[in-house]
C-alpha cells in the first residue's frame, strides 16, 4: 500500500509540473509556440491533462488544432474521453475546411485504435478531398480492424472503375475542383495506394496489387483475423 501511495504521489507531481510547464508555453504569442507545448503536456496522458488539450483541438489557430488532435492520440487510457471528442472535432466548424487539421484528427484516431470510432473513421474514406480522405484510410491501417476490409476492398474496386472511365470519384482539389484528366488521374492513383499500405499493415501481408489483393481477400475473409 505503501509502495502505491508513493508511486500516486509521483504521479501527480508529473501531472503539476506538466501542467505548470504548459500554462508558461501558452503564454506564447507564437501559434507554433503554443503547438509546442500542447505537444509536451500531451506527452503526460492523465484526466487532469486531457481537458485542457480538448479544449483546443475544436478552435483556435491551425498549428494548435493539429498539435491537440495529434496529442490526444497519446490519451490511449483515457479513450472513453478521446475517442469521442475527436470524433466530435471531425464537424467543428473550425475544421470543416481546414484539411490539414482533420488529417490530423484522423492521426489521433489512429493512435487511440478505438473500434468505437470505426464507423466515422470509414465514412472518412470517401470526403471530398484527398488529404483528410487519404489520413481516414491511414487510420484504418493504424486501427489494423477486420471490418475495414470489406469497406476498402469496396472502395478499391471503386478506385479501378474510376480509373477505368477516367473518373475521379468523389475527390476534388483544394478548390473543390475536379482539375485535368491528369489530376483526376493522380489522386485516385494515390488513394489506391493509402488502401494497399492500409491493407499491408492490417494483414502484415506484403501483396502490393489491387488484383493481388482482391484475390487474397476471398481466400481468407472468412478465417482472418488481424495478429496481435
Amino acid at each position: 500500500m505503501l509502495v502505491l501511495a508513493l508511486l500516486g504521489q509521483q504521479d501527480d507531481a508529473a501531472v503539476k509540473e506538466a501542467l505548470d510547464h504548459f500554462k508558461v508555453g501558452m503564454r506564447a504569442t507564437s501559434a507554433v509556440a503554443q503547438a509546442s507545448a500542447i505537444t509536451e503536456l500531451a506527452r503526460t496522458p492523465h484526466e487532469k491533462t486531457f481537458k485542457p488539450i480538448a479544449g483546443l483541438v475544436m478552435d483556435g489557430p491551425k498549428e494548435t488544432r493539429i498539435a491537440a488532435a495529434k496529442g490526444l492520440g497519446n490519451f490511449t487510457d483515457y479513450k472513453k474521453l478521446a475517442t469521442p471528442t475527436l470524433m466530435n472535432a471531425l464537424t467543428a466548424p473550425a475544421n470543416l475546411k481546414e484539411f490539414d487539421v482533420l488529417a490530423a484528427i484522423y492521426e489521433g484516431l489512429g493512435k487511440l485504435a478505438d473500434p468505437t470510432s470505426l464507423e466515422t473513421v470509414h465514412k472518412g474514406f470517401r470526403s471530398e478531398q484527398i488529404k483528410p480522405a487519404r489520413a481516414a484510410i491511414a487510420c484504418a491501417g493504424a486501427m489494423r480492424q477486420k471490418e475495414s476490409m470489406d469497406v476498402l476492398i469496396e472502395l478499391l474496386k471503386d478506385c479501378q472503375k474510376w480509373l477505368k472511365n477516367k473518373q475521379g470519384g468523389p475527390y476534388k482539389d483544394d478548390k473543390g475542383q475536379n482539375g485535368d484528366d491528369n489530376a483526376v488521374k493522380t489522386r485516385v492513383d494515390e488513394i489506391q495506394k493509402e488502401i494497399i499500405k492500409a491493407f499491408q499493415a492490417i494483414t502484415k501481408e506484403k501483396w502490393t496489387t489491387a488484383m493481388e489483393w482482391e484475390l487474397w481477400w476471398s481466400k481468407h475473409k472468412a478465417t482472418f483475423e488481424p495478429s496481435k
